[in-house]
């Protein structure tokens, strides 16, 4: 199956538009890694993009995603928007679609679209747990060294859970399990309450850490070119 890697592009934004979610870079970038990833569990360690992916910018990155990027804005694929960082005296952009283009997800496999809906559902707009999981739960990287290539012959689909049988209890053991629940319930609803003295605190200094992430140039680990091959 052949996919166009900029309608790739143009399914995870309008994925995360329809979402209300507009995508920085440094995200975009790594959705574009995990759509590899997910390709190669079911391909035998091939990717979609055929990207060289490295462990350089807060895990994976490669100079070609942010050219094929930049030609889904310049083709009119996604839009972006500009806006002024808090913390430098640069400008830095989110992308977003316009309209409704989500006929995309008609030419692309189920075992693409399903995780890639999870992952943008979950990290669209949150960067720090999703750079967390890339780092810490996707297997290219596990035991991958700052500049090393990324090798997805290591992608394994999921385990599929075995089926559990159901055993019939009396009507004993399910008065005996309810008053179980009720302590357990009892004992958590206390412990909660306690914790709740040390909840964390999530200020402004937290907020604006994560959001710096965003504004990292992702340009400013590799050096050379990046070519858009058209077949």
């Amino acid at each position: 199956m052949r996919i166009d890697t900029l309608d790739l592009i143009q399914y995870i934004v309008c994925s995360a538009t329809e979402k209300g979610m507009k995508l920085s870079p440094i995200r975009l970038v790594k959705f574009l890694y995990l759509a590899d990833l997910y390709w190669a569990r079911e391909n035998e360690g091939a990717t979609l993009t055929k990207w060289p992916w490295k462990f350089v910018h807060y895990g994976p990155f490669c100079s070609e995603s942010l050219a094929y990027i930049e030609k889904a804005h310049h083709d009119g694929l996604i839009e972006k928007d500009k806006y002024e960082s808090k913390f430098t005296d640069d400008d830095y952009f989110v992308y977003w679609c316009e309209e409704n283009r989500m006929d995309i997800e008609r030419k692309l496999p189920i075992y693409l679209t399903s995780p890639l809906h999870e992952a943008i559902s979950k990290w669209g707009d949150e960067t720090f747990g999703l750079l967390d999981y890339v780092y810490f739960e996707t297997e290219p990287m596990l035991d991958a060294k700052k500049g090393d290539l990324l090798d997805f012959s290591r992608a394994k689909k999921p385990a599929v859970p075995e089926e559990i049988e159901m055993v019939k209890l009396s009507s004993k053991q399910l008065a005996k399990g309810k008053e179980i629940m009720e302590r357990l319930k009892s004992r958590y609803k206390r412990g909660f309450q306690r914790a709740e003295v040390f909840k964390p605190v999530y200020d402004e200094t937290y907020q604006q850490g994560i959001k710096s992430l965003d504004e990292e140039d992702l340009q400013g680990e590799l050096s050379g070119k990046a070519e858009i091959l058209v077949d």
